[in-house]
């Protein structure tokens, strides 16, 4: 059962855990907003459109949230009850630290689950819908704002249309310039494809510019990908970012893909890191108390922040060496150096 020392402590870890995830979510939602500010806000987009887009991108993004929130409410909450000289008094009453880490233990072990299963069976759905709906979102845009005998830039090119269906999709007398080329058309169509529109010209006259004026050329048929910034994107069964954990368990034992294996491995890596940090974040906590709790938690968001540099030398060493297990690399790492700490200042 939990100690009226359990319960105290959970419940300040729930605290700062939640306004810690809220506050992380926001600035990096920030970010994205940023490079997204022209496809999200104008004609063509909508309220309910931009909040399904953060929604989709806050839970893509919870591999990196939660553990960071994890690190700083864990190091906040610790470092609080260390300056308070809770900790001392907790201690002189016979308790260890290794009891009082309990309850930061027991809070890993909800967010393991919970991150486990947002990175394991929502994350990839989300990231699936996610780009659906940015495409769908740039094509709504696009032929919302095509309109006959007006000059269109916002598709990396500059167009110009004479005649316009109703649903916009079929083109009439095309003028369309683009890195240099210019190309004239009497007819297109067109076409949503995954990742934006499929521009389809057909009795094409190509120019270009060359060293002894123009270059011609003329095609019964031409083909431009208008794409959404996010490149090209192409549903596929296959595609292990875009499966649930238990697809692609059961897509790796059908295809032995080494695909899916790094995929199975990274997500239970990415799941398992809550503990080496939040043995860290607790370690820090009581560390860094005399100086303040800003100073414990500037130097967990640093070691957080080199736990990602890791994670990003061990994808590279899996990707050089075909072996998933270097994922772990980072997990090791955090938790031998945390277990250092926390066995230095048990023997204190």
């Amino acid at each position: 059962m939990l100690k009226k020392l359990d319960r105290y402590i959970l419940k300040s870890l729930i605290v700062s855990f939640v306004i810690s995830f809220f506050v992380i979510a926001v600035v990096m939602l920030i970010g994205d907003l940023v490079k997204l500010y022209d496809l999200l806000f104008g004609k063509g987009s909508s309220f309910i459109v931009l909040l399904k887009i953060l929604g989709y991108t806050v839970v893509f993004l919870l591999a990196f949230i939660v553990p960071m929130a994890l690190t700083i409410a864990i190091n906040y909450v610790y470092s609080d009850l260390s300056n308070n000289s809770e900790i001392t008094a907790i201690r002189s009453c016979g308790i260890s630290l290794f009891r009082v880490y309990f309850p930061a233990f027991l809070f890993s072990v909800a967010v393991f689950v919970f991150l486990f299963y947002s990175i394991a069976f929502v994350a990839p759905k989300a990231r699936l819908s996610y780009r659906v709906e940015i495409a769908k979102t740039f094509r709504n845009k696009v032929y919302a704002a095509l309109k006959p005998n007006m000059f269109y830039d916002k598709v990396d090119g500059v167009m110009w249309i004479k005649n316009l269906s109703p649903d916009k999709k079929h083109l009439k007398d095309v003028f369309f310039a683009q890195k240099g080329k210019i190309f004239l058309a009497k007819k297109g169509d067109f076409k949503d494809i995954p990742s934006g529109i499929l521009a389809e010209f057909f009795n094409v006259k190509m120019y270009s510019p060359s060293k002894s004026g123009f270059e011609y050329g003329s095609f019964d048929r031409y083909e431009l990908a208008f794409l959404t910034g996010r490149g090209y994107f192409k549903p596929n069964k296959n595609n292990t970012r875009f499966m649930s954990f238990g697809e692609v368990v059961n897509y790796y034992s059908k295809s032995k893909s080494k695909d899916a294996l790094y995929r199975i491995n990274k997500i239970v890596s990415m799941s398992m890191s809550v503990f080496a940090l939040s043995l860290i974040a607790f370690s820090f906590g009581i560390t860094f108390s005399r100086s303040g709790k800003s100073a414990g938690i500037v130097a967990s968001l640093f070691l957080f922040f080199m736990f990602y540099i890791i994670l990003m030398l061990s994808e590279s060493l899996c990707d050089a060496t075909g072996n998933p297990y270097f994922i772990y690399l980072p997990n090791v790492v955090a938790f031998v150096f945390g277990s250092y700490i926390f066995y230095k200042k048990v023997k204190m």
